[in-house]
């Protein structure tokens, strides 16, 4: 089966995508990429046996033409015609498409044709767009018009043959929403990690150079809706009653949240107890985690981060690494189904100290959750076991 995919993102800037293109082309699939270059640049038309057509948009043009979406449809106008032209050249039997906004225009460009789609979900984005500072702030609300991608995300989704979606929660939410969406077109890919990928990496006990110290970790983008914050206010409490803790924090700042990050990053109760780095190559995520004592995915609780988990949990977890999780139910689940971590109540920094507390003064706890937890991503939450579950997606296809 020849299988055409569709990311608006540079190929190699998502982990996602790259996890179910790579274990398609190795499960015997032919696998086509249709994706973006944000700069003019030669990249590889070739990776392993799956081609790669790339074509050329500033990110900074994607992104405005992208936040303009719902009232001048021009993204998907361009996006349609290199569909279609995507098409022609490589022949899929199945279109697969990732993201909700991407689905009209592959619709516009297989709406003469008998090609299935698949949409591979990312996340709940009507929700997610409402929780966007850049989106809901004035005056741009008005330009980008977030709630309007509620209304649209039904018609959206029937555009599809089958969906993707990130957990079961989601899927019986969308299910729930619209009647037209049938439980066995619902399949359920979480952000599972490549494991032999990932256990290749050399791992660096040194790198930190921090000691007497208890590390808590965040890998990932830094913004007010991540419950940064959050771990910011809960940390003022922590070091105000002498427990020698750091937060390691990695992971670009959102720009709209800058400001008030680099108040909290300067706040003298707080200042020396935050090490942040923007950037790290994901070959030295390994050792980062293995130099953390806790590893944190704060999340504030909304409709958006209840519809999945994020890839950062199950890194964390494959390390040995007892986790603490905000109260998102698919979150909730893996804690409770692994036994491997804690969960505290979203946006309550009081609630976030007293469970580090719990984790500092058990160490025997920290161990066992960290060995539940990476024997439940070794035996389960891994790409190969979800993998299967991807297959079944196009062999059930119709």
């Amino acid at each position: 089966m020849r299988i055409g995919v569709v990311v608006d993102n540079e190929y190699f800037n998502d982990i996602r995508v790259l996890n179910e293109t790579r274990f398609l082309s190795e499960s015997g699939f032919q696998v086509s990429v249709l994706c973006l270059s944000f700069e003019n640049r030669k990249l590889p038309q070739k990776v392993g046996k799956i081609n790669v057509e790339h074509f050329t948009l500033s990110k900074s043009m994607k992104n405005k033409l992208y936040g303009l979406m719902t009232i001048c449809p021009v993204y998907e106008w361009i996006w349609a015609q290199k569909i279609s032209d995507f098409i022609k050249n490589c022949k899929p039997d199945v279109l697969h498409v990732h993201d909700l906004y991407m689905s009209r225009a592959a619709h516009l460009a297989i709406q003469n044709t008998k090609l299935p789609m698949i949409l591979d979900l990312h996340e709940n984005y009507p929700a997610a767009v409402m929780t966007y500072n850049w989106a809901i702030k004035f005056p741009q609300k008005f330009f980008i018009q977030p709630w309007k991608w509620k209304k649209k995300e039904g018609k959206y989704l029937s555009f599809a043959a089958s969906l993707i979606v990130l957990s079961e929660h989601y899927k019986e939410s969308l299910l729930a929403q619209y009647q037209g969406l049938q439980s066995e077109k619902i399949f359920v890919f979480p952000n599972v990690p490549n494991v032999p990928e990932l256990l290749e990496f050399p791992i660096n006990k040194d790198i930190l150079n921090i000691s007497e110290e208890f590390v808590i970790f965040y890998f990932g983008g830094i913004s007010e809706r991540r419950g940064i914050f959050t771990c910011f206010e809960a940390l003022k409490i922590l070091r105000k009653e002498k427990y020698p803790i750091r937060l390691l924090l990695i992971g670009p700042v959102d720009k709209i949240d800058m400001r008030q990050f680099s108040e909290y990053l300067n706040n003298v109760e707080i200042k020396s107890a935050i090490t942040h780095f923007p950037w790290k190559d994901i070959s030295l995520l390994p050792s980062y985690i293995s130099c953390s004592n806790l590893c944190i995915s704060p999340i504030l609780k909304n409709p958006q981060h209840e519809s999945g988990v994020a890839n950062k949990v199950f890194q964390y977890m494959l390390f040995s690494k007892p986790i603490l999780v905000s109260n998102c139910i698919p979150q909730v689940k893996i804690v409770d189904d692994g036994q491997c971590g804690l969960v505290f109540e979203s946006d309550n920094p009081k609630n976030l100290a007293e469970k580090v507390k719990l984790f500092y003064n058990n160490p025997e706890l920290c161990k066992k959750f960290g060995e539940n937890g990476r024997e439940a991503v070794l035996n389960e939450y891994n790409l190969k076991n979800f993998g299967k579950k991807l297959i079944d997606t196009y062999t059930n296809i119709k």
